[in-house]
């Protein structure tokens, strides 16, 4: 088996075989980009478009939680309709809420902080995704401009969900981070999966999170 990067040409002769090795290129720009087929690079994907297509979307499109909810308790078909993306059987949807973090929990590997937040003077727990280790497509389902159709198969569509989780753990807030978030003020925006059997569950993947001004 040939090691990656490598392109072996073998030409074989009757009294042993010359064999001429050839270094190919890397991945480049192009590989970013879904058209790249079997070369398809998804980090180099989700780096390509994080700024300037996700979290510009995010800030722009995310609605506030307090606002959400009380569109949920008015019409549930309509709001979901309104503000999330369907994929599969599931609406996903990019919500933006600020809180204080009280209990954080990196017990596990699917490490969770939880973000008291206010609806109508009424406490609102939000559970908000730190990792090391976010399952899941949340945060892929709920960007309008992702879809199957772009890719080659399953497998880099699954790819893209891993490499948009492994970007919020690497760039956004770290396990170690989180440890230090406790009792602060913060702004997150990012996407939840509407859980139809307990809307009460908002567990959060976090695109943009934002200290208050005069937190450490």
């Amino acid at each position: 088996m040939f090691g990656a990067g490598v392109l072996v040409l073998a030409v074989m002769f009757w009294q042993g075989s010359v064999v001429t090795v050839v270094p190919v290129a890397g991945p480049t720009v192009a590989d970013s980009y879904p058209s790249a087929g079997l070369a398809f690079q998804p980090n180099a994907y989700v780096e390509r478009i994080w700024p300037k297509q996700i979290v510009a979307m995010v800030r722009k499109d995310a609605v506030p939680l307090p606002q959400l909810l009380s569109a949920l308790a008015k019409d549930k078909a309509a709001a979901l309709t309104t503000y999330g993306n369907k994929v599969g059987d599931a609406y996903n949807i990019l919500v933006s809420f600020s809180g204080t973090v009280g209990k954080i929990d990196t017990s596990t590997p699917m490490g969770m902080l939880t973000v008291d937040t206010k609806d109508n003077g009424k406490s609102v727990p939000v559970q908000v995704a730190v990792g090391p280790v976010i399952l899941g497509t949340t945060l892929r389902d709920a960007l309008k401009f992702i879809s199957f159709g772009e890719f080659l198969n399953q497998i880099q569509y699954g790819d893209v969900s891993d490499a948009l989780n492994n970007m919020v753990t690497s760039k956004i807030v770290t396990p170690k981070e989180a440890a230090n978030l406790r009792g602060q003020a913060v702004t997150i925006f990012g996407a939840y999966t509407y859980n139809d059997s307990d809307p009460q569950d908002i567990t959060v993947t976090p695109v943009i999170l934002e200290r208050a001004k005069g937190s450490q």
